[in-house]
Order: structure tokens, then C-alpha cells, then sequence
């Protein structure tokens, strides 16, 4: 669950405020950060895409993640990835195996689950378009320039949901998440681990 990514939609009004810790931004960043805190957990749909034009990439996917706190089960370009918050699990099902490494938050800068606090630390923000049909898009900053990626861009509705986001990298590649379907619900801490009594026969390649 790496990188992910936005459609344009009619400007109202365009603000030039990068590189600031904009108190509107900070409103609207604050109100959806405390709407997904009250979910216990979520089941959502997404579409990535990614392009670059100099290298002439434009690539599209979509995938399926449940997410409870730390943990996740991605489902996306045939792959089906658990994380029990301990452990990641990553079953390939077309030569059914699967890999095991312990699980590492840093690896993961930027995912459906920890995307809606991103901001609240090493981040300027500011309110970059008030749409006329009550989108926001939220740019980001990182304080620090070390990242691999110089800004991110958010359009949070009117409701204080999260559409999507895009990550612009400093390689020229551009990300473009899209959620789709956004669905709370309850799900236990069991159903993140791998159960390999599922896939009879499945190889197991163990990184710890």
C-alpha cells in the first residue's frame, strides 16, 4: 500500500497561500481528521493513477483495503496484502506464495491509513481552491526536503470527507488517489491476519 492520487472539478476561487500554516487550512484539515477518528474501522474502494510525462508513464489501477488502526488487507494488482500491525503479508495468488516481513510504519509514508493526520506533523498547508460546489483542495508542504515528494494536494468535500489526494514527486512522477466507495464498519483484530490454512499448498517466505 504505497502511493496514491484526483480528478478536476469547476474553480471558484484560487488563493495563492503555499508555504504557510494556514489557520482556514488547519479548520478543514482538523474537522476531517476528527470525522474519521470516530470510525473504528473502514472498508473503501480506490482507484491509483500514476503518470509522468517525461517518461511517458500514464498507468491506472484500482484495488480494495479494510483498514482498523494500523492494521490493513489490501487487495490490488493481484495481490492480496495483510497487516496485522506486527507483520505484513503479502500473498500473490497466480503462483501462490507468500512473503513475510515485519511490519514497518516508516516504510509507508503515505496510505488510506494515516493519510487523514498526515498533516499534523513536519507539514505547512494552506487553502489553495474554494469549489463552488463545497470542495476544498488542501495543499501540503513538507517541512522537511528530504521526502521524495515536494507537495500533496487533497480535495476534502463539504462533508469534511476525503475524495482523494495526489502526491507530486521530485522525479516528476505524479500520483492520483481516488477513493470511490467509503464504507465504515466493524471489523475484528483476526480477520488482518493471514490464514494460511486458506491456500493449501502455499508457499511461505519468511524475511523476519
Amino acid at each position: 500500500m504505497k502511493r496514491l492520487i484526483l480528478s478536476l472539478i469547476t474553480i471558484a476561487t484560487l488563493t495563492q497561500t503555499n508555504g504557510q500554516y494556514d489557520p482556514e487550512a488547519l479548520a478543514v484539515l482538523d474537522a476531517m481528521s476528527n470525522k474519521y477518528k470516530k470510525i473504528e474501522a473502514f472498508k473503501a474502494s480506490f482507484s491509483q493513477k500514476l503518470t509522468n510525462e517525461s517518461a511517458g508513464l500514464d498507468e491506472t489501477i484500482s484495488g480494495d483495503i479494510s483498514v482498523k488502526g494500523d492494521m490493513y488487507v489490501l487487495e490490488v494488482a493481484g495481490q492480496m496484502i495483510y497487516n496485522d500491525g506486527k507483520d505484513t503479508y503479502t500473498y500473490n495468488e497466480e503462483i501462490n506464495e507468500v512473503t513475510v516481513s515485519t511490519y514497518d510504519p516508516e516504510e509507508s509514508e503515505i496510505t488510506l491509513g494515516n493519510v487523514y493526520d498526515l498533516y499534523k506533523d513536519g507539514f505547512k498547508y494552506a487553502l489553495a481552491e474554494q469549489k463552488s460546489n463545497g470542495d476544498r483542495l488542501i495543499e501540503l508542504d513538507p517541512e522537511s526536503r528530504d521526502k521524495s515528494y515536494f507537495k500533496i494536494r487533497m480535495t476534502i468535500d463539504s462533508k469534511d470527507e476525503l475524495k482523494s489526494f495526489t502526491i507530486f514527486e521530485r522525479t516528476g512522477n505524479k500520483y492520483v488517489l481516488t477513493i470511490n466507495t467509503f464504507s465504515p464498519t466493524s471489523l475484528s483484530d483476526a480477520y488482518f491476519k493471514f490464514d494460511a490454512t486458506k491456500y493449501p499448498n502455499v508457499e511461505v517466505i519468511d524475511f523476519r
